[in-house]
C-alpha cells in the first residue's frame, strides 16, 4: 500500500546560518573572562579573602562588558536579519 507524503508545514530559511557556530572573538573573550572570574571568586571564597573575591567579580563583569563592546565593533555574531510579517523561519525563532 503506497504512503502519501505529509504536507509541507515549514518554510526553508532565506539564507544559510552563519558558519562560525558562535566561535567569535567576542564569544571567546566572554567565555575565558567569565571562567577566570569565577575561578578567582571561588578561590577567594575558599581562602576567605574578600579582595580576591572582588577581583573575580570585577573580572567577570568586565569580560561581559568587553564582549558586548566587541560585538558592537563587529567582532561577534552578526544580528539576524529583520523578520517582516509572519515570515519567521524554523531556525531563528
Amino acid at each position: 500500500m503506497p504512503q502519501t507524503p505529509e504536507p509541507q508545514t515549514y518554510t526553508l530559511p532565506p539564507a544559510s546560518p552563519f558558519a562560525n557556530h558562535g566561535r567569535t572573538k567576542a564569544a571567546w573573550v566572554l567565555m575565558w573572562g567569565v571562567c577566570l572570574g569565577f575561578l578567582l571568586a571561588g578561590l577567594g571564597l575558599m581562602m576567605s579573602n574578600q579582595v580576591v573575591v572582588i577581583v573575580g567579580v570585577v573580572v567577570t563583569v568586565g569580560s561581559v562588558v568587553l564582549s558586548v563592546i566587541m560585538r558592537g565593533m563587529g567582532m561577534g555574531q552578526p544580528a539576524p536579519a529583520a523578520v517582516q510579517g509572519d515570515e519567521r523561519d524554523w531556525y531563528s525563532a
